[in-house]
């Protein structure tokens, strides 16, 4: 899908107050958000900024609220898990695990968390993707939700996981507020709850199609590098 396309499904079938953009491994699809966000006349949801990283051993982890100057490349892929949290630390923003504990796609598993929770780093890892719209994510929301609170406390996030316009929204994050900075707030102050939305059909070949560039065009698709003027929402 298009970012235009995204933001105009949202605006006008999607009652989201803010939308966070996190591509794997590739920054462009959020900057180009932020920067249509501030144009005058824009009626759409509020963007927040992110990606979603391939760390050591295909592990995914998911960085959220960057800064401006806004990151114009990727981070760096196959990293440790330090050091991926770290760089998403240094641009300002907050580590969220994503799909955690899936077998269909590369996950955190519960020693891993429970590792990286145990480290000096621990408290730079803020929230947790309970209710998850990828494959196979509402099997695995009892098992995520009952380690989560029972070991964990990180914030609940419901995220689509989407790749397709029918998949915005099935899954939200609710929090108390409408703006991005509420958002980051409840999350900081784990004040966010994980809930299931509705979601729209989408047909097998495109399933088929999105699998296919997963796994041919889009791990060597590079991103134009941006310079902070570009993307700054503030100029």
């Amino acid at each position: 899908m298009s970012v235009r396309s995204l933001l105009q499904h949202v605006s006008s079938n999607c009652a989201l107050d803010a939308i966070a953009i996190t591509d794997h491994d590739q920054i462009g699809g959020a900057l180009d958000a932020i920067r249509r966000s501030a144009e005058p006349g824009y009626v759409g949801p509020s963007i927040v900024v992110g990606i979603e990283t391939t760390t050591k051993c295909f592990r995914h982890i998911i960085g959220l609220y960057f800064r401006p100057p806004f990151p114009s490349s990727p981070l760096p892929r196959f990293e440790a898990l330090h050091s991926t949290v770290s760089r998403i630390a240094d641009f300002g923003g907050i580590a969220v695990v994503p799909h955690p504990m899936s077998v269909l796609v590369p996950s955190l598993h519960q020693k891993e968390i429970d590792g990286f929770l145990a480290t000096a780093m621990g408290p730079k890892l803020v929230g947790i993707e309970v209710a998850s719209g990828v494959i196979g994510g509402r099997r695995k929301e009892t098992l995520v939700r009952a380690m989560n609170d029972g070991r964990w406390g990180l914030a609940e996030i419901g995220a689509s996981d989407a790749h397709h316009l029918a998949q915005v929204g099935t899954a939200v994050t609710w929090f108390p507020g409408t703006t991005v900075a509420d958002l980051e707030a409840a999350l900081l102050e784990r004040k966010t709850k994980a809930v299931w939305g509705k979601t729209g059909p989408v047909p097998a070949t495109a399933h088929i199609r999105q699998v296919w560039r997963a796994w041919t065009e889009s791990p060597f698709r590079g991103v134009r590098p941006s310079s902070p003027q570009e993307v700054d929402p503030r100029n």
